[in-house]
């Protein structure tokens, strides 16, 4: 009878423990900027972010070569974003996200190809 009540026991501290494990993964997912990784110069790219904290603002620094800009966007409620990469030139932009506190939140890249390749 002891055992039994032992092995109830575990069994349900293992249940507990996995259903904390499984929340705390879904409330810390990691922040994400996601869309192609392919594209010819002129087009431009529209690239999604998911999991980002709803309502912050986000700076997205693209860089090309030796040149880089920056833009702000805002995460809406459900903690999505989109930003639209104009593509000039050939060659791989880097995109970096970063936080209000300028940390590095995610980051993708896109290779562009020359337009008419």
């Amino acid at each position: 009878m002891e055992n039994l009540v032992s092995i109830r026991g575990l069994g349900t501290l293992s249940l507990y423990l996995l259903c904390c494990l499984s929340f705390g993964a879904l409330a810390g997912a990691k922040a994400v900027l996601s869309g192609p990784s392919h594209a010819a110069a002129g087009d431009i790219v529209t690239l999604q972010g998911q999991h980002f904290s709803a309502g912050e603002s986000y700076s997205i620094k693209t860089i090309m070569g030796k040149k880089s800009s920056q833009q702000l966007v805002t995460a809406d409620e459900s903690g999505s974003l989109s930003f639209q990469l104009v593509t000039g030139s050939a060659g791989q932009y880097q995109l970096q996200v970063r936080d209000s506190k300028k940390r590095l939140v995610a980051t993708t890249a896109v290779l562009v190809r020359p337009a008419g390749d």
